[in-house]
């Protein structure tokens, strides 16, 4: 099982970044509206512009913008415009500043559109120089705070975006890993079914040539193969089930005695050499490579005579049947990525006409076939 951590969910991130914009804005601008507010009304007008961005802020999406940003644009860049005629809220561009910054967060060249922005802003509290005296508190109060306070409200968007935008894909790349776990499992089960099926299917399709070779001339062997590929047939339905509910566990010693039975089936010589090794049990993919080499053998060479040497940690198979050319080592691939992942190797010798597959793994320390599926 794939163990992954913990990504906060795409509803999670907006309010996190909702948090962190109104964290970062709100507490001055609303101390600058109560300390500033010269009437009830400029404080409404404040307060529904606030109202109004705070709506905007529950829709932020990275996807698309908000519904109402327009509005809330128009109706806070017109309390921005009252605001600095009247000299009496300078820092009404708040709402403002914040809704502009949202919009232009994720345009091409955005920096150039914030400067651009900040400077708009800074030229529409300017208007207060049209009916009040121009000093240096006006324009610190109505130039200089709009632009620097909007390029802050740009930064504190972009910052919250770029973390949102972080943890997407953070969630997507978790949400990948766990797709190809799946993909990897499954091309795992896949395997593991040729190696039962094929194997299997190949012995019935030589039993079956057999016995109907023997029907005439020795029809009590040809119902012993019959009786055999009824027990063959069985046996592969209980693997097929015990696979299902990832309970198969392969044996060496018992794929030794039925490579060194199949063989014989189909005419071939066969040696076995088998190492000392009591008290050891060997990795089950070990037992797997027997098999598929064995099957391997069986479909695609026609070797007269067959070594098998084998090992607590280690098998060995040679035939002398392989042509010049020999056909793909799909299965033998797959065990070999297996194998490597465990720490162990397997090698292939192609030398017409013999044919060797070596592998080689430590067994499992605690004494049990390593790799199996419980």
């Amino acid at each position: 099982m794939v163990e992954q951590a913990e990504v906060p969910s795409e509803q999670r991130m907006r309010q996190l970044a909702m948090i962190t914009a109104v964290a970062a804005i709100a507490p001055l601008s609303l101390l600058g509206v109560a300390v500033t507010a010269a009437s009830w009304w400029e404080g409404a007008t404040a307060a529904i512009g606030y109202l109004l961005t705070l709506g905007v802020l529950r829709e932020w999406n990275l996807d698309r913008y908000p519904r109402r940003a327009m509005l809330a644009l128009i109706f806070t860049a017109v309390g921005w415009g009252i605001g600095s005629l009247t000299a009496s809220s300078p820092i009404s561009f708040v709402p403002l500043s914040l809704v502009g910054a949202m919009l232009l967060a994720r345009t091409r060249r955005r920096t150039l559109w914030f400067l651009v922005f900040a400077a708009g802003v800074s030229a529409l509290g300017a208007s207060a120089f049209l009916f009040h005296r121009v000093t240096w508190e006006l324009a610190a109060l109505y130039l200089a705070s709009p632009a620097v306070g909007t390029l802050f409200i740009s930064g504190v968007i972009v910052f919250s975006e770029h973390v949102w935008l972080v943890v997407r894909r953070l969630k997507q790349a978790a949400r990948t890993e766990a797709e190809l776990a799946v993909a990897k499992e499954r091309m795992r089960f896949a395997g593991d079914l040729h190696d039962i099926q094929g194997h299997t299917l190949h012995v019935i399709k030589l039993k079956a040539a057999l016995a109907h070779r023997l029907v005439r001339t020795d029809p009590d062997q040809a119902v012993s193969e019959l009786a055999d590929i009824r027990q063959l047939t069985s046996h592969t339905i209980e693997e097929t089930r015990t696979l299902a509910y990832a309970r198969r566990r392969l044996n060496l010693p018992a794929e030794l005695e039925n490579a060194k039975k199949l063989c014989q089936a189909a005419g071939i010589d066969v040696t076995t050499e088998v190492a000392d090794g009591s008290g050891t049990n060997p990795h089950e993919l070990l037992a797997q490579v027997l098999r598929e080499a064995t099957t391997n053998l069986l479909r695609h060479a026609s070797p007269t005579h067959v070594t098998i040497t084998a090992g607590p940690d280690r098998i060995e198979i040679t035939n002398d049947g392989v042509r010049a050319e020999h056909a793909p080592l799909r299965g033998l691939a797959r065990l070999r990525e297996r194998l490597e992942a465990s720490g162990g190797t397997l090698s292939v010798q192609h030398a017409p006409p013999t044919f060797t597959v070596a592998a080689r793994i430590d067994p499992p320390l605690d004494g049990t076939p390593a790799g199996t599926e419980q």
